[in-house]
């Protein structure tokens, strides 16, 4: 399978996921627009990836690796299914966002 299609597919779940955790946190008005905003960035960066833009390739490391690293904190305060997966995919988009040949086929 081509490195771009996962990709999309990974920030597109990403984004339904925060949509749907701040669905869950509608009672608190900021905790909702902070998810429904990550939720968004997330939509965006699926979106660039799916142009091929340069700008959004070289952001989504960035957010990729903050997915990263919160999964992992995450784990440590209590190890559920959520976050597992949350560590794991986050790990696998950003090994491959790191690949250069990987990005250079992104950007064609």
């Amino acid at each position: 399978m081509k490195p771009k299609p996962v990709l999309i597919l990974f920030f597109l779940l990403m984004g339904v996921y925060f949509y749907g955790l701040g669905l869950l946190s509608i009672a608190d008005r900021f905790t909702f627009l902070g998810f429904w905003i990550v939720g968004s960035v997330h939509l965006m960066l699926a979106f660039g990836v799916y142009l091929g833009r340069e700008l959004a390739i070289s952001i989504s490391i960035y957010v990729a690796l903050l997915d990263f690293l919160f999964g992992l904190l995450w784990v440590i305060v209590g190890l559920t299914a959520s976050s597992f997966v949350l560590a794991t995919l986050s790990a696998l988009a950003l090994f491959l966002l790191l690949d250069e040949d990987i990005r250079m086929e992104l950007k064609a």
